[in-house]
């Protein structure tokens, strides 16, 4: 009910935002450029029911609490839209774990506060995953007689040509070349 009623808060729109602070927590501003310039696939606005707004409405009230106490109705709104974990993740330097956490704790103050159930969350706080391995060798390895130095063949260098075991490659085309000249050609 979360989800939908942020979703429906959104699709609402403010007439009235020029006079308040800058908009309401669910309108989001998009910081994306892959999603401000279309680059991404459309969405299609849709026009809520009444029973939707009725239900928006309440959730509203809601968000507005846990944005003065607990904190994390952007986190909710990001999640309600469908924003990769992972990039809100990033956003507040943690862990996926995290973040799955946090939004879990998040409806469970809210159920707490305005439902009376008291489900508990365990809390996870976790620092930020290495996204990528490092693309560097932290040790080299040590050289045998067993093993090849090199797994491949030649490389081409651009400028260079062909390398091999460190030497320039000659495959003949020094040599066609060569004879072409001496003969004239």
């Amino acid at each position: 009910m979360i989800k939908r009623a942020i979703i429906v808060l959104d699709a609402l729109g403010d007439s009235e935002t020029r006079f308040q602070n800058q908009g309401q927590v669910w309108n989001r501003a998009i910081n994306d450029a892959a999603l401000a310039y279309g680059y991404t696939e459309a969405t299609v606005r849709f026009i809520p029911t009444a029973r939707e707004i009725g239900q928006a409405e309440i959730v509203a009230d809601w968000l507005l609490w846990l944005g003065n106490n607990d904190g994390g109705v952007r986190r909710l709104v990001s999640w309600a839209h469908d924003e990769p974990i992972w990039r809100m993740a990033e956003r507040e330097r943690c862990s996926i774990r995290t973040i799955h956490s946090r939004i879990d704790r998040s409806v469970a103050a809210i159920l707490k506060q305005f439902g009376g159930m008291d489900a508990q969350i365990q809390e996870i706080e976790e620092k930020p995953e290495r996204a990528h391995p490092p693309n560097f060798m932290t040790h080299r390895p040590a050289i045998t007689d067993t093993a090849p130095i090199s797994q491949h063949g030649k490389v081409w260098i651009d400028g260079v040509g062909f390398m091999k075991h460190g030497r320039r490659l000659n495959n003949g085309q020094n040599r066609i070349s060569d004879r072409m000249m001496a003969h004239g050609g």
